[in-house]
């Protein structure tokens, strides 16, 4: 049984030979279908022949093809194959014995982990900045709307070098702008404006990242003596756009990990190719 079985695996790694030999004469994209089709014939051919290329070493292999022009070619693609699968199933079954050694041993060691944990529920302390935020924020949203507070008008966004954004306008003198940035959620911020009525509001995207696309700016004037606030200003629009070099920067612990990838699966398909 094993030697039939070993015969029908070379017979199967001399047609998948022959297939390459016939590549050497293509162009265009009819190669390309032709390698995809190899690489599939190649990782079928690995996981059928496993339990054979456990139990058979290479010194045991004798097989003639005349395509192959003598033994020395079989007994040398058998014992490549035969590494190369091994090989990967080594790897393969280490990483899962270490990721199964974690899971049994880290509760031995620090006890089991806690899901959840039971504690008194008591009101935070805030400091005295963070109540000065709440009751601006509660004076602002309960404020009486008045027709003579002159409504802000937004003149232009800039992108600074650190990528974060700039606010310019126009508004009340010496009044607090309360500017809205809708993204997935609404933002609130608030700047004075000058004795001019110009005024200036930042925005992190460290501390709130907006995401690519479109995204909505509307304000009022508000004083904070009298209770009062203007109508709000009109819709107005600006884009954030994603850069070529921030999305490397963004993204390049995963750009070095499948580069990675790509470069095993670029070496092993080379090496089959050579076979």
């Amino acid at each position: 049984m094993r030697s039939t079985w070993l015969n029908l695996i070379l017979r199967f790694s001399n047609r998948i030979y022959q297939k390459k030999q016939l590549l050497v004469g293509q162009e265009g994209l009819q190669i390309v279908g032709n390698i995809v089709s190899l690489i599939v014939l190649e990782m079928i051919l690995a996981i059928i022949s496993l339990p054979l290329y456990v139990s058979v070493g290479s010194q045991n292999v004798t097989a003639f093809f005349s395509e192959h022009s003598g033994y020395a070619k079989v007994t040398f693609d058998y014992k490549l194959r035969r590494i190369l699968t091994l090989t990967g199933v080594m790897i393969v079954a280490t990483v899962w014995v270490i990721k199964l050694l974690l899971i049994l041993l880290v509760p031995t060691v620090f006890g089991p982990l806690p899901l959840y944990r039971v504690s008194d529920l008591r009101p935070p302390e805030l400091t005295a900045q963070e109540q000065s935020t709440i009751l601006e924020q509660a004076g602002i949203q309960n404020a009486r709307t008045v027709q003579s507070l002159k409504k802000p008008e937004l003149q232009r966004v800039q992108k600074t070098s650190g990528k974060d954004f700039v606010f310019y306008g126009t508004g009340e003198p010496n009044a607090t702008i309360v500017l809205f940035l809708t993204d997935a959620q609404t933002t609130l911020y608030t700047g004075e404006s000058d004795q001019n009525g110009n005024w200036k509001i930042e925005h992190s995207q460290k501390e709130f990242a907006l995401r690519e696309g479109n995204h909505s700016l509307s304000a009022f004037s508000y004083r904070a003596p009298t209770g009062t606030r203007s109508d709000f200003s009109s819709t107005q629009y600006f884009k954030v756009k994603t850069t070529l070099a921030d999305l490397l920067v963004r993204n390049i612990d995963v750009l070095a990990n499948w580069s990675v990838v790509i470069l095993i699966i670029l070496g092993a398909f080379l090496v089959f190719l050579t076979i």
